[in-house]
């Protein structure tokens, strides 16, 4: 029997973070568990605004306003524009495959049968990083677009500067001009004009922001979380400290998720299972064991003023992470949760509150559909995305050096 999710589609914000919560299911070890979304969430902003974790590539930042232009300056109606800028994505789509790019081309796999298209995935992060001017979703945005047609002049059929400075609305007025070839002739390759101008929006809109460190100061890198880029050390205080907190919080509450699935391998009887996750929070210990000062001198009020700046935490989570970092970091040195009674009750009654009749704790049948490994992956506050962006970026702006 397969699972249906269905929701009311009230806004753009409502509609990205359902379609991100559903992409997790397809994720192994990345789903919320614990019901620490919220928490996430608020560092992976901090860090990366704009993003999504089913974005791809730095150019679909470019991409998608320019196949708006082309359709603004042709004046392409209302009632249209929705299935028209499908097609054009389909185009993109299959231009950016006969280029040979095999790394992030949305739709690649589904064709023409793709539901979630590069316009709406990016909408937001238009927004958040100042390429996108109009204030609605993209929906009324489509609506508008007659009555704004009537507001302008348009020369037929012909796209000059100045007709682009004219009718810039809607789009920064400094977006780097449509390639003439675009988009039957594509690739992902950032032109050093294009990097500089990301760069530009960024510093102007997110300049606090980890992503426009990284664009701005540093070469890219690749490591597994952000904490571990080699120039930490020389980030700037107010990213240091926040890293800080936001590595301290995925080290700490990855446990509680181990915990959970040992739980369930428990109760399902399987052996194997049992020894893989007692291993796995074994490892877990031992790696927190090396971060042991910090972790204990962690002053957890800071960590509550500085997720509070940025957004809002339901009271039962906070009380969660509260109990379950008193367990693990208050007692003088970190314990073993695997046989500890209080942390397996703590997380007993936090899946139970979650989930009530759908707890597989206490469901033998939603126990049944618990794949093996639900939700331990490490939080990395959309690390993975965010580094690619920024190394599209950066390597733009090499070539202008």
């Amino acid at each position: 029997m397969n699972s249906q999710i269905s929701w009311l589609d009230f806004s753009d914000s409502e509609r990205r973070k359902m379609v991100e919560v559903i992409s997790l299911f397809k994720q192994r070890d990345t789903r919320d568990e614990m019901g620490l979304a919220q928490i996430r969430d608020i560092f992976a902003e901090m860090f990366f605004p704009g993003t999504t974790t089913i974005q791809t590539r730095a150019r679909y930042f470019l991409f998608v306003p320019w196949l708006y232009r082309y359709h603004e300056v042709r004046k392409t109606p209302s009632s249209k524009i929705g299935e028209r800028m499908r097609n054009r994505e389909l185009q993109l789509m299959r231009a950016l495959g006969d280029a040979g790019e095999t790394e992030g081309v949305i739709g690649q796999r589904s064709g023409a049968s793709l539901q979630r298209f590069p316009s709406s995935i990016y909408w937001n992060g238009l927004r958040v990083w100042g390429v996108l001017r109009y204030p609605g979703t993209m929906y009324q945005y489509y609506r508008s677009l007659d009555r704004y047609y009537r507001s302008k002049t348009y020369l037929p059929e012909i796209e000059t500067a100045e007709l682009v400075q004219e009718s810039n609305v809607n789009w920064d007025p400094n977006l780097p001009s449509i390639p003439e070839d675009f988009p039957q002739t594509v690739s992902f390759e950032v032109t050093a004009e294009e990097a500089t101008y990301l760069r530009e929006r960024l510093l102007l809109s997110c300049n606090q922001s980890l992503l426009t460190c990284l664009v701005d100061q540093y070469q890219p890198v690749e490591v597994d979380f952000a904490w571990l880029h080699p120039n930490q050390a020389d980030f700037p205080d107010y990213l240091i400290e926040k890293l800080y907190h936001a590595r301290n919080f995925s080290d700490s509450m990855q446990g509680s998720a181990l915990l959970y699935n040992l739980m369930l391998a428990e109760k399902r009887g399987s052996e194997e299972l049992v020894e893989q996750f007692r291993d796995r929070i074994h490892n877990w210990r031992q790696r927190l064991l090396l971060n042991e000062r910090d972790l204990l001198s962690w002053n957890r009020n800071d960590f509550w003023r500085l997720t509070g700046e940025f957004g809002r935490v339901y009271a039962a989570t906070q009380l969660f992470v509260n109990d379950w970092i008193a367990l693990l970091l208050d007692v003088g040195t970190i314990p073993d949760p695997t046989d500890d009674r209080n942390m397996r009750k703590l997380v007993h009654d936090r899946e139970y509150r979650l989930k009530r009749n759908r707890s597989r704790l206490e469901n033998p049948r939603h126990l049944e559909l618990w794949s093996g490994d639900a939700g331990t992956g490490q939080l990395g506050y959309r690390w993975g995305i965010g580094n690619r962006i920024a190394r599209d970026i950066q390597e733009g702006l090499a070539k202008s050096e």
